[in-house]
């Protein structure tokens, strides 16, 4: 599929946000891939306060909390906000989680400097053109040493997948999911994800290129093959430098 016209906005999931609400928890992606070799990487959270940096319908949020982090958690989609709603307090959280409507390529101005010990993003920041000023907000709310741990797509798949024209440029795409329909997001080289990280004050502690479960490879047994040639997702953990 050929990159999308660079003219088009951002995306947003409310146009998607009732089938990804619905079906992501089953998603073998999702449920079987990223999420495992994520919470891997993840640091001890307990008595943590956490910033869910793009908490859709809020999995993220009640697993935090479960390990005892107090959760502040952000979607720029009011509708999945909505969903973690329900779904947070069904698991009876709501005293750990506040959420809040907040876009990602804006300022976090109602989170104080110094204040987070740590900061979840998954699979979001790949909706963002330019990281740089998202990635400057992030160290400015974290603590001296604070940790970042996000995931995004593999800059080697998605050019595979994409083939384009000039890997080196960010380049917007529009890709059909199945299971919720057509999204848009910025596909850029691995040097613009790592030169990101670091130029935003950031020191990378870990960076993965996870396999998928063995449940994944029972369920895809294709995908699976697949995916120990081409990843599908990349994983880093950071920590903030001091300031």
């Amino acid at each position: 599929m050929q990159p999308a016209d660079q003219r088009k906005t951002a995306f947003n999931y409310d146009s998607i946000a009732d089938a990804y609400a619905a079906g992501v928890d089953s998603a073998p992606y999702n449920a079987l891939y990223e999420r495992p070799a994520t919470m891997q990487l993840l640091p001890d959270v307990d008595g943590a306060r956490v910033l869910d940096a793009g908490c859709a319908a809020g999995w993220y949020s009640i697993e935090l909390a479960r390990r005892g982090a107090t959760v502040t958690a952000i979607d720029s989609s009011a509708t999945l906000v909505d969903y973690a709603k329900r779904r947070i307090e069904t698991a009876k959280l709501g005293d750990q989680i506040a959420l809040r409507v907040a876009d990602l390529s804006e300022p976090l101005d109602f989170i104080a400097d110094n204040t987070m010990d740590g900061i979840v993003s998954s699979l979001v920041l790949h909706y963002i053109r330019d990281w740089g000023p998202t990635l400057l907000e992030f160290r400015r709310i974290l603590k001296p040493g604070g940790w970042l741990l996000f995931s995004t797509h593999h800059p080697a798949t998605d050019a595979r997948r994409f083939e384009p024209e000039r890997y080196l440029e960010t380049e917007l795409i529009d890709d059909y999911w199945e299971w919720v329909g057509t999204v848009r997001f910025f596909r850029r080289p691995l040097s613009g994800v790592i030169q990101s990280v670091v130029d935003a004050g950031f020191v990378i502690e870990k960076l993965v290129e996870p396999l998928p479960t063995e449940e994944f490879r029972r369920q895809k047994p294709e995908s699976y093959a697949n995916a120990l040639r081409w990843p599908e997702f990349l994983i880093i953990r950071a920590r903030s430098t001091a300031t």
